[in-house]
């Protein structure tokens, strides 16, 4: 196996521990796999992310990509994933990491 589709692994085994209501970084997940940063993180997950629970990957303010917030909100409402901003404000809306952080095991 070449070292990006181990790296692709290492990224998607991670992801698919968070456990429900969670979430992390992708910052914290490129700590754990132990290379990279936040953006090789998110790209495995823009390109690969699709069968496991990508929006529980998310930036270090909380906060996701615009294109994935609508998904990504009703997952986070259906899981219970502790939120936090303005419920009128669907853009404001951000998870409460310091209450729904997960580490990932290093």
């Amino acid at each position: 196996m070449e070292e990006q589709e181990r790296y692709v692994e290492a990224v998607l085994r991670i992801v698919e521990q968070i456990p429900v209501g969670r979430a992390t970084t992708y910052g914290l997940i490129a700590e754990a796999v132990g290379r990279g940063g936040p953006r090789q993180v998110g790209r495995v997950l823009a390109m690969y992310g699709g069968p496991v629970p990508w929006w529980r990957v998310v930036r270090a303010d909380g906060g996701l990509p615009d294109s994935h917030q609508r998904e990504a909100l009703a997952r986070y409402r259906e899981e219970e994933t502790p939120l936090r901003g303005s419920i009128t404000d669907a853009a404001s809306i951000r998870i409460d990491i310091d209450a729904a952080c997960w580490q990932p095991p290093t």
